[in-house]
């Protein structure tokens, strides 16, 4: 069954909804949209990632973030499912065996989804503005013998505190993340601190499952050999190449 349009206006009149809960460089950022619990079930909150991406597109360009607090995970072909680095020990790929991310955008400008099904005890997603990101570069170019776990244990919580970065994908639900220029975000997973160093090397987290378009178009099982098939749904998967291909269209 093809997947049926819907608008943010839908959403705004079943749920609560709340506006610029965050602000970077001054200027107001996101959305959280509340789904009641009784409506979770239903369409069109019970919509893959893919769903939500492609009929909220507009919205999340305009807002940067929208987030659906709590709302359950559809594991419907997402991309990778990210969970502590030990967990992922058999891969070589240092965005999953590392703490901390370098912050860039996945496929601009097409934007990103994460979802969470509890509580991450020892990870966030690390969300900077330009001036975050610039700040970031300048001290890796000015002390380049720092690692990607140095950089950040320096740089987040000033971003917080100057207001250029925030700490969100921490708590069940859906994160959208807009990846084009009109708001130059940019992401990338870090820890917290003090839970990492009293626990060593955390041996679990909960698993952060991740999707976009164009990584599920070429299955980026390059990421996590161990990724398997399990989720993947050839119907929707179409109608993201469907999407893809009216978009460009236009």
């Amino acid at each position: 069954m093809k997947r049926r349009p819907f608008t943010f206006s839908d959403l705004c009149e079943e749920c609560e909804v709340l506006t610029s809960p965050y602000s970077l460089d001054g200027q107001d950022l996101g959305v959280k949209i509340l789904i009641p619990t009784k409506l979770q079930s239903q369409y069109p909150f019970n919509t893959t990632a893919y769903g939500f991406l492609q009929q909220l597109r507009n919205e999340i360009f305009e807002f940067g973030t929208i987030e659906f607090p709590q709302l359950q995970v559809n594991k419907t072909n997402h991309t990778l499912a990210q969970r502590a680095p030990h967990e992922h020990h058999y891969s070589d790929n240092h965005y999953l065996t590392g703490h901390c991310q370098h912050p860039h955008q996945d496929t601009p400008p097409l934007p990103s989804a994460f979802w969470l099904g509890d509580t991450r005890r020892f990870y966030s997603t690390w969300i900077i503005s330009k001036y975050g990101l610039q700040q970031y570069l300048d001290l890796s170019q000015s002390e380049p013998s720092l690692s990607e776990l140095e950089l950040h244990k320096r740089v987040v919580t000033d971003s917080i505190n100057n207001h250029s970065g925030l700490l969100l994908n921490r708590e069940p639900g859906l994160l959208l993340i807009d990846n084009s220029n009109h708001r130059s975000l940019y992401h990338s997973r870090t820890c917290n601190f003090a839970t990492i160093n009293e626990h060593n090397s955390p041996k679990r987290d909960t698993p952060m499952y991740a999707y976009n378009e164009t990584g599920l178009l070429h299955y980026i099982d390059i990421l996590d050999s161990r990724r398997g098939s399990d989720h993947r749904c050839d119907t929707d998967r179409q109608e993201v190449i469907d999407f893809l291909n009216s978009d460009s269209n236009q």
